[in-house]
């Protein structure tokens, strides 16, 4: 949140209680023609502060309602609360004279309701939600690096943060919730934001912590398997993903959704077929296949290098070469989403000058547009912990990826096999209290990509490492090929000694993260820097590591 001065805050306290169904109650147009300044919204007790308004939200595992005296203690203004009955839904209580108004469906209405509140700030700026299994962290910045390239002023929020790709800020879920979302929305129209990327998941679909017609912008990058804990199976997954493709209409304040989608995925190709908000969708790929449809980019004549990609990019229009910094097929197609969006954007608002001028869009400018990308595409940074490389001229290239699920695995492993002269080896775990069913997966993947495999913790939280590590071990044949080291730090230092010049070692799992879940602690652990300074050790000749249980 930006240090605005409360009383310079233009909230709209009517219209959240119009969207909660609670203005007509003698409670609330009392407040209303008290014309007080109101404060933040929250659903935390422990942020509220002076004038504020505490949403008591029934959740799946605290009841807020239990909050209210601290909520009111620490200056709550007014308290919404849940309630489990319509019948309950407009009554009042008071907590200390604060008046606390009971509200039905609460969770349900919290999105409106902060889009209320705060003036709805997204209609100021374009919305870009990107979901898929994988992938969305790596587009959503390069989205905002593209757009920040071309003159733009682009945001993201997601699993590394919010806010300027520079000065990200920490968020509680990958997709904020929905009071959170509009408190950021907010301060990114006091930062001028134009453009905002943001990672969209499939809990956050499911729980109603977006909403689709409120997107000015869909990408899908793939479907794989993940969160089987949550959502069951894979049909109910892609049932999730799939509320992120708005229907056309719903939203009058917003031009129809762009919606952008992965070609080359089974499920993607599967919802193109079926869904009608699709029929003019951009699609992208490497398969000569998404030509058919009448808005494309194509993938083509790839080349890997030690220094990145190339391509040739064909689009409906023309076509151009590509070259980056970014490593692996994957990392082609997250571009290619990127690209697509930016694309789109960029076009649009060209168009847009043109009809003010009385001018056509002809093709030589389009092709120009395109070729500005193109510009662009050669000066994108790669994204930290997203395929990630370190080098040390006496050891492995070490290559630090978030890959935690089979198809991210295998799509890193097969990577990192383009550019690997020695051994490849692979050091990962799984998370503990999550989807078990993937773990052996992981473990077959492991082996068929990898010469070498060192088994370490991830996040274990409250399940025993030996049981996780006996799991991923359930789906590999050879285990002469694999070594167990518990102490991730150490699992990594030890794997480093042991690696000659020409190996790679993928550190998969962690990526950007900058702590380890072991039981109740939250314990610090930055991979990224652990591996920069061993290489910075290395360099200075000094001794970092024994070589003692590690095997390659």
């Amino acid at each position: 949140m930006s240090n605005l001065n409360r009383a310079q805050q233009s909230f709209d306290l009517q219209a959240l209680l119009q969207v909660l169904d609670l203005s007509s109650s003698l409670a609330a147009q009392t407040l209303i023609q008290e014309h007080e300044c109101f404060g933040q919204l929250h659903v935390d007790s422990r942020l509220v502060s002076n004038s504020d308004i505490f949403f008591a939200v029934i959740g799946h595992q605290l009841d807020g309602r239990a909050f209210i005296d601290k909520a009111v203690e620490q200056g709550a203004r007014l308290v919404i609360a849940g309630c489990e009955t319509e019948q309950e839904h407009g009554q009042l209580q008071t907590c200390a004279e604060v008046p606390v108004l009971s509200c039905f469906d609460l969770n349900k209405r919290l999105f409106n309701a902060a889009k209320a509140y705060y003036r709805a700030p997204q209609n100021s700026m374009l919305t870009i939600g990107i979901t898929g299994t994988n992938g969305k962290t790596s587009v959503s910045q390069l989205i905002a690096q593209l757009f920040d390239l071309l003159g733009g002023n682009a945001a993201i929020i997601g699993t590394t943060g919010a806010g300027k790709l520079a000065q990200l800020a920490p968020v509680n879920n990958t997709t904020p919730g929905a009071i959170e979302l509009h408190q950021l929305f907010n301060d990114f129209v006091e930062q001028n934001i134009e453009q905002v990327a943001m990672e969209v998941s499939s809990h956050a679909l499911s729980q109603g912590r977006i909403n689709a017609d409120e997107l000015d912008v869909a990408v899908f990058t793939n479907l794989s398997r993940d969160h089987l804990d949550y959502h069951g199976d894979m049909a109910s997954y892609a049932e999730a993903k799939a509320q992120i493709f708005a229907v056309a209409g719903l939203n009058a304040e917003r031009p129809q959704q762009v919606t952008v989608l992965n070609g080359d995925d089974s499920q993607a190709q599967s919802w193109l077929k079926q869904l009608p908000q699709l029929q003019n969708s951009l699609v992208y790929g490497r398969q000569p296949s998404v030509k058919v449809f009448s808005r494309y980019l194509y993938a083509c004549d790839i080349e890997h290098s030690a220094s990145g990609v190339s391509f040739t990019l064909e689009t409906e229009f023309g076509q151009c070469q590509m070259t980056s910094a970014l490593l692996g097929d994957f990392n082609i197609d997250n571009l290619l989403a990127a690209i697509a969006v930016v694309l789109d954007q960029q076009l649009k608002k060209l168009a847009q000058q043109e009809a003010r001028e009385q001018q056509s869009l002809g093709r030589a400018k389009s092709a120009q547009v395109l070729a500005e990308i193109q510009e662009a595409v050669i000066k994108i940074k790669p994204v930290a912990g997203r395929m990630e490389l370190f080098t040390d001229i006496e050891h492995a290239a070490t290559v630090v990826d978030y890959a935690h699920t089979p198809d991210a695995l295998a799509n890193a492993l097969s990577a990192c096999r383009q550019h690997c002269q020695g051994q490849l080896i692979v050091v990962f775990g799984c998370g503990g209290n999550r989807d078990r069913g993937k773990r052996k997966e992981m473990g077959a993947i492991a082996e068929q990509f990898a010469d070498a495999i060192v088994l370490t913790n991830d996040n274990p939280r409250n399940e025993a490492p030996e049981a996780i590590v006996s799991d991923i071990q359930g789906g590999i044949t050879n285990l002469n090929k694999v070594s167990v080291c518990y102490d991730r730090s150490q699992a990594v230092r030890q794997t480093i000694a042991c690696s000659n010049a020409g190996d790679i070692i993928l550190l998969a799992g962690k990526g950007h993260e900058t702590s380890i879940i072991l039981g109740e602690q939250v314990l610090p652990y930055d991979e990224r820097a652990l591996v920069a300074e061993l290489y910075q050790q290395s360099q200075s000749s000094q001794q970092w590591s024994d070589k003692s249980e590690v095997k390659l």
